[in-house]
């Protein structure tokens, strides 16, 4: 019999951008940035996010999206506060029914919100 050798993966990387696993998902709105057809409406979706930083998140949905696509996000971080808007996320990664994005073109509210957000879920996990 032979076996058949698999590489093997790097799986502790020193991540670029800090990061926060949220132990609450809270929900976010996915918008496709051009539709799939030309006589479509863009496609809006939900999804509840599982790690969040300034440049990305992990997201749980069953959009239809996969790498390459760009999309539009609102992130509802707190109740009673607008939800941080990002203008432009690009799908990096996908293993269903979670995706990678990262953020393209954010507003400069927005990444204040995401930083309070990060910050205070730092401070409470010490």
């Amino acid at each position: 019999m032979q076996t058949i050798q698999q590489p093997k993966l790097v799986r502790h990387q020193v991540r670029r951008y800090s990061r926060v696993r949220i132990p609450i998902p809270f929900s976010c709105s996915l918008s496709s940035r051009t539709p799939r057809w030309w006589f479509r409406k863009p496609v809006h979706d939900v999804g509840l996010v599982y790690d969040l930083s300034l440049h990305g998140l992990c997201v749980n949905t069953d959009a239809a999206i996969k790498p390459g696509d760009q999309i539009s996000l609102k992130l509802r971080l707190n109740k009673g506060t607008p939800p941080a808007e990002v203008a432009v996320a690009t799908v990096c990664w996908t293993s269903y029914p979670f995706h990678g994005l990262t953020f393209s073109a954010l507003s400069q509210s927005s990444l204040r919100q995401l930083a309070e957000y990060i910050h205070v879920s730092d401070m409470e996990k010490e």
